[in-house]
């Protein structure tokens, strides 16, 4: 008996497998259908780059879904997912509504719900403003002395954030400057903070601060000369 061509061969071979996995598929189908409740983490995409979000995002949603009872309850949190897409969102209140289109789920797995069904972000644009700094000291000078001055170069920092957050900030402020036991000027470079999450410090990241160190200033006592 003269074998099977090659070709011929290999096409029986892809039929035999599409056969059984059509029949794995309907033995699945024939299964219990069954729902169960599952959390899953919220993905935001496409934020706007010349804004930003400033009100709390759930970190997690939860899913209804409903499926065969065999590959529910193989079913983990990391199979599934909500993603929604901010492309055309605008500054202030968005209300983005979460459906079935959003939510990834493996093949033969329906979403019945999603709570909540909605997710509420407020956005601000950003913008960037020059804010005075504040150096920051720690520590007592030397016995009988006293911080007599500060000075620190250069006098502003350049920062971005939300509009309303930087309009809310009065100064920046730096890391301590340690002046504990000092018996005359302190000099160092020291870190620009930022005073909120939202607001990024842009330059200088640093800047230079001196502290002069001398004794107290005189104070003339009531009815004195």
């Amino acid at each position: 008996m003269r074998p099977l061509p090659r070709k011929l061969a290999s096409l029986l071979v892809a039929f035999v497998l599409a056969c059984l996995v059509w029949y794995a598929n309907a033995l699945e189908r024939r299964e219990r259908i069954s729902e169960r409740e599952i959390e899953t983490s919220l993905t935001l995409v496409n934020v706007p780059s010349e804004m930003v979000i400033t009100s709390e995002v759930p970190h997690f949603l939860t899913l209804r879904v409903r499926g065969p009872l065999k590959l529910l309850r193989s079913l983990s949190a990391a199979e599934v997912g909500v993603v929604l897409d901010l492309r055309g969102a605008r500054e202030g209140e968005n209300d983005l509504a979460v459906e079935a289109r959003n939510v990834l789920v493996p093949a033969l797995v329906e979403v019945v719900a999603v709570s909540p069904a909605q997710v509420p972000l407020w956005l601000e644009r950003l913008v960037q403003r020059r804010i005075p700094v504040r150096p920051k000291v720690a520590g007592m000078p030397g016995e009988g002395l006293e911080v007599t001055g500060l000075a620190v170069d250069p006098s502003v920092a350049l920062v971005s954030g939300p509009r309303a957050q930087l309009e809310r900030i009065p100064g920046l402020t730096t890391d301590p400057l340690d002046v504990d036991g000092a018996t005359g000027p302190v000099e160092a470079l020291v870190a620009v903070r930022s005073p909120h999450p939202l607001v990024r410090v842009l330059e200088p990241l640093a800047v230079r601060v001196v502290v002069r160190i001398g004794a107290p200033t005189n104070r003339a006592s009531p009815g004195g000369r």
